[in-house]
């Protein structure tokens, strides 16, 4: 779990619904994902600062429900959302997410620019 908390994002291809309420009615894909956020791909269109809804299902197959603000939107690629005011239970479950796709191999650590990935 300290490994979670001391990185930012991690890789993923992870299907998603969003949407501004909780009925989350557009489907897009997390492509990197931490205790903090998230960037969904998508050709929806979203506004800085709007409050969105974003519904995962799990590996132990149930629903995450989570939520925040958009933080910056590219057209037609898809925008960044900072998770806001996550309950411990989210919190926990965010992470228990992340942990398990790590251990399905689903997830890999980002890379920077001059950094190949590691293997």
């Amino acid at each position: 779990m300290d490994n979670i908390k001391n990185q930012s994002r991690f890789l993923v291809d992870l299907p998603c619904a969003f949407g501004a309420t909780l009925g989350t009615p557009r489907n897009g894909t997390i492509t990197s994902i931490g205790l903090k956020g998230c960037f969904v791909k998508t050709k929806a269109m979203v506004t800085p600062e709007q409050a969105i809804f974003v519904r995962v299902w799990t590996t132990d197959e149930r629903w995450l429900r989570l939520s925040g603000k958009v933080k910056y939107h590219m057209e037609k690629i898809g925008f960044s959302l900072t998770f806001s005011e996550l309950a411990e239970d989210d919190i926990n479950n965010l992470t228990e997410l992340i942990e398990g796709l790590r251990r399905q191999n689903q997830i890999a650590p980002p890379t920077y620019a001059g950094e190949e990935a590691k293997a």
